[in-house]
C-alpha cells in the first residue's frame, strides 16, 4: 500500500489526465479523483480554487499529501515512478528507456497540444476547421510514431513491456478516432492499442467509466 495520499483533478475525456489514471492503476495505487469540467459554466479550470492548483488552468493536477500539487503529466508519471518504483513504466535498456521517452514526448508536445481544446477553439474562432485541423496535426504525430514504433514494438511500443510511450499512445488513439482520422496507414499503432485496451489497468481508466463521463 502507497504510504502516500494522492488526489487526482482531472476531466474524463482529458488525455492528459488519462496518463495519469493510467499510470496509477498500472502502478496498482490508490487515489481520489476530483473532476474539473473543462467545459460548463465556461471551463472549472479558470475559476479562482483550480487556479490556486495550477496557475496555467489545465489538467491534471496530483495533490500529494494534500498540499503538494503537481502539474503537467509527464511530470507527475516520473514522480510516481520514483516513488514507486515496481512496477517501472521505464524498459531496463537505456536505449529503450530512450525510445519510450521519445514516444512519450512525440505525443505530448508533438501532437496533443496542438489539437487541444484551447487551440481548437480559437482555430475556430478564425472561421477555420477544427476537425479538419485535429485530423492534419493527428495524422502527421501518427505517421512519424508509427514509422519509429515498427522498429522497436513487440506485444507494446518498445518491447514486451508497457512503458510511459504506451500510456500516452492510448489517449492518442481515442483522440484521432474522435477526429475522425483514417488509421490504416499506422498497423502497428492500431495493434498496440488493440493489445493494451484489454489490459485491466487501461480498462479501468478509460473515459467512459470515469465518475464524470458524459454520453458521447
Amino acid at each position: 500500500m502507497s504510504a502516500h495520499r494522492y488526489t487526482l483533478y482531472g476531466y474524463w475525456r482529458s488525455s492528459s489526465s488519462w496518463r495519469v489514471r493510467l499510470a496509477l492503476h498500472l502502478k496498482g495505487l490508490v487515489f481520489e479523483n476530483v473532476p474539473v469540467h473543462l467545459v460548463r459554466a465556461g471551463g472549472e479550470q479558470f475559476g479562482a480554487t483550480h487556479t490556486a492548483r495550477n496557475a496555467m488552468q489545465q489538467v491534471p493536477v496530483l495533490v500529494v499529501d494534500g498540499h503538494h500539487p503537481i502539474s503537467q503529466s509527464l511530470a507527475i508519471i516520473e514522480l510516481l515512478e520514483e516513488l514507486h518504483p515496481d512496477p517501472s513504466l521505464l524498459p531496463e535498456r537505456p536505449i529503450s528507456r530512450a525510445h519510450a521517452r521519445e514516444y512519450a514526448e512525440l505525443i505530448n508536445a508533438g501532437i496533443q497540444p496542438l489539437q487541444n481544446l484551447d487551440v481548437l477553439s480559437k482555430i475556430e474562432s478564425q472561421g477555420g476547421d477544427r476537425m479538419a485541423w485535429g485530423q492534419r496535426v493527428v495524422s502527421k504525430g501518427l505517421a512519424a510514431l508509427e514509422e519509429k514504433a515498427v522498429r522497436t514494438s513487440e506485444e507494446y511500443l518498445v518491447g514486451d513491456q508497457v512503458t510511459v510511450a504506451d500510456i500516452c499512445l492510448v489517449p492518442q488513439m481515442y483522440n484521432a478516432r474522435r477526429f475522425g482520422v483514417d488509421l490504416s496507414p499506422f498497423p502497428t499503432l492500431v495493434a498496440v492499442d488493440g493489445r493494451l485496451s484489454k489490459l485491466p489497468a487501461f480498462e479501468r481508466a478509460h473515459p467512459s467509466v470515469q465518475p464524470d463521463a458524459q454520453p458521447v
